[in-house]
């Protein structure tokens, strides 16, 4: 006989699944990579070690869960900043802005998930490397926009796209790793011109 699990039973595991992931985001906001263990996600979730197991095989899945997640959500504020300009200058500098706002609220978070856990994870590395080629796709859509409307000068779209996210990315870890600058909205400001005017872009 199979059993159905009714909607209640579906609920409270829904519920408990997303208490994991939420201690798992708040531990590794705190703690280094090497301090985040399955015991003390467990204890932070209020749950005991074994029931960790019924929700996820081991703590690189769990990881690489947060990582969608966080993912998900950082795509969400993009499309939601994206909506009030009509201007593909505009839509990619609101792009850029969501992303510094989001790392560096969640410094700790960003730098164990961008640095730390893709170099000891082969897996959640080419997980990373998915999510940057996600961003190149997205980039280059609106590139190819602005190339066809003559904004900017004729270029390889898709190296351009390539070059504007990388050099995000590295300004953005630095930043992880070594301190938000002192001028930090000088730097941001200088950040995103430059990328700008990478594209071919007059200020």
């Amino acid at each position: 006989m199979v059993y159905n699990k009714t909607d209640k039973v579906k609920e409270k595991q829904q519920m408990r699944s997303k208490k994991i992931i939420k201690a798992a985001r708040e531990i590794l906001s705190e703690k280094n990579m090497e301090k985040v263990s399955i015991k003390s996600i467990a204890q932070k979730a209020g749950i005991a070690t074994g029931t960790f197991y019924l929700y996820f095989t081991d703590k690189e899945t769990l990881i690489d869960t947060v990582i969608q997640e966080i993912y998900n959500e950082l795509l969400d504020q993009i499309k939601k900043e994206r909506t009030k300009y009509t201007n593909n200058f505009d839509k990619l500098q609101a792009t850029m802005k969501v992303c510094i706002n989001l790392f560096l609220k969640e410094k700790n978070l960003a730098r164990v998930l961008l640095f730390d856990f893709p170099q000891k994870n082969t897996v959640l590395n080419a997980k990373y490397t998915d999510i940057e080629n996600d961003l190149i796709r997205l980039t280059k859509i609106d590139l190819d926009e602005l190339l066809d409307q003559d904004l900017i000068p004729k270029q390889d779209t898709q190296v351009s796209a390539t070059a504007f996210v990388g050099t995000f990315r590295e300004v953005i870890l630095s930043w992880i790793s070594h301190g938000e600058p002192l001028e930090s909205e000088l730097s941001f400001q200088t950040l995103i011109e430059f990328n700008m005017r990478g594209i071919g872009r007059d200020f």
